[in-house]
């Protein structure tokens, strides 16, 4: 937290976890592997060749069916096996016999990144991203299958990536509107990828807004009517999220995010035997996405952070000494809504109050300087300025005693093992010490406490 942006709010800074989100990310409804198939251009010019072989490392290398002598038809057999049929490997053959005939056909390009990204080849997928960018920088089709790849589908997930990805589909959103024939449905889906991304980056009133620009050009869309369920629970709007899941799964009964999500709502309003249905579907529907969580007693999580505490050096241990240290299973809703977009309700841990060395005399100071300058108020996704908060919840606010909370349940869902959780729950606490000493998020993320 920078001294000069404190101001008279309750100031929270948090630690770990937004909501889950859909595995029917970006792609196709038909089940395309995350990019859209744009209408094919012409790629005029055959240059006869021989079959392309494509080779995933898990069997045989694939040939593409059609014969080289006709490049429209190759790069049309890529298509359809990307898109309709989903056979990865040999749409991989057929792309890459298209690049060999036409290798200035952007969509030769994008048909093999998206088949690799299919098969697991991250990194061979980036380059061939970057190949067809290279061929025509604004595509919107390649701008939204490259926005899909890096904001949905690249592992291991990362910030850059996710920022990259809000970066294509920006760029793609403006060149679809400029488009003389507008297409609604790619317009649709780039919107709902701009939305995808600031849900990624804790952004989720900017999220809500673009996700239900997507609704507006294509309402039945699966995945926009599930990422709007997703702002709405990270905005803490948790009825209007609960109508929202409990629609996808009228749609869509066996979508294990949607289930996993209303679990996590029902947890939190006490609805413990329905919470459970759901985090067991989910479970049975993505086990690898939705492991059991590793949850300790209260009595065992309390020693596991005096432990925690016990190991850190001494300058930190006197550091704590000056504030209290909270244990819960699950975030309470006023210290959500404290800040204005809310912290998500999967955060793991948070902060209350002034960092140490500011009194509250010199935070109200600092709110109060002339109005050439606007106070802010630091947030887990960055700075916001004061003004952006209600004037009277700010008057109704006051700064609260300096606090560490860390989230039992919280911390239980995001691991696997109890050595991950171990890790996990020392990590949260020095975040949280780290916002006590009076660091932000991006400084705590240079340091690789994000």
């Amino acid at each position: 937290m920078r001294s000069g942006l404190l101001a008279a709010l309750v100031l929270v800074c948090a630690c770990g976890g937004r909501g889950e989100r859909s595995g029917a990310r970006a792609g196709d409804d038909a089940g395309a592997p995350g990019t859209t198939r744009g209408a094919l251009r012409g790629v005029g010019g055959e240059r006869p060749g021989a079959p392309a072989a494509a080779e995933d490392g898990h069997g045989a290398p694939a040939l593409c069916p059609v014969s080289g002598a006709d490049a429209d038809a190759v790069l049309d057999e890529a298509g359809r096996l990307l898109y309709d049929v989903g056979d990865y490997r040999t749409a991989l053959a057929c792309a890459d016999l298209s690049v060999d005939l036409v290798p200035q056909a952007v969509e030769a390009h994008h048909y093999r990144a998206a088949a690799l990204a299919a098969l697991g080849r991250y990194g061979e997928a980036q380059v061939a991203f970057a190949m067809a960018l290279a061929r025509d920088p604004d595509d919107p089709e390649t701008l939204a299958a490259a926005a899909d790849f890096y904001i949905n589908i690249a592992m291991p997930k990362q910030r850059a990536n996710v920022l990259l990805g809000l970066e294509y589909a920006r760029r793609g959103s403006g060149r679809a509107a400029s488009r003389r024939r507008l297409d609604r449905r790619l317009r649709a889906r780039l919107f709902l990828l701009e939305g995808e991304a600031l849900n990624d980056l804790g952004s989720s009133d900017l999220a809500l807004a673009r996700v239900e620009a997507a609704l507006r050009l294509s309402p039945r869309l699966p995945a926009a009517l599930h990422e709007r369920g997703v702002s709405l629970f990270s905005l803490c709007r948790f009825r209007e999220a609960e109508e929202a899941f409990v629609a996808v799964l009228r749609e869509q009964p066996d979508d294990p995010y949607a289930h996993y999500h209303l679990g996590l709502i029902y947890e939190r309003h006490g609805r413990d035997a329905e919470a459970e249905a759901h985090f067991s579907r989910a479970r049975a529907l993505a086990p690898e996405d939705f492991p059991p969580p590793v949850v300790i007693s209260p009595e065992e999580f309390r020693a596991e952070v005096a432990e925690a505490i016990a190991e850190q050096p001494p300058d930190m241990q006197r550091d704590l000494a000056q504030v209290a240290l909270e244990l819960v299973d699950l975030p309470a809703v006023e210290d959500l809504v404290a800040v204005d977009p809310p912290f998500a309700p999967t955060i793991m841990g948070l902060y209350r109050g002034l960092p140490l060395g500011v009194d509250e005399a010199t935070a109200r100071a600092a709110a109060l300087v002339d109005g050439s300058r606007r106070a802010e108020v630091d947030l887990a996704a960055g700075s916001r300025p004061l003004d952006a908060v209600p004037a009277g919840a700010r008057a109704a606010r006051e700064i609260p005693p300096r606090a560490i909370v860390l989230y039992r349940l919280n911390l239980a869902r995001a691991v696997r093992t109890r050595e991950e959780l171990d890790r996990q729950i020392r990590r949260t606490l020095v975040h949280e010490i780290g916002h006590l000493r009076g660091l932000d998020e991006d400084e705590l993320r240079r340091r690789g406490l994000e």
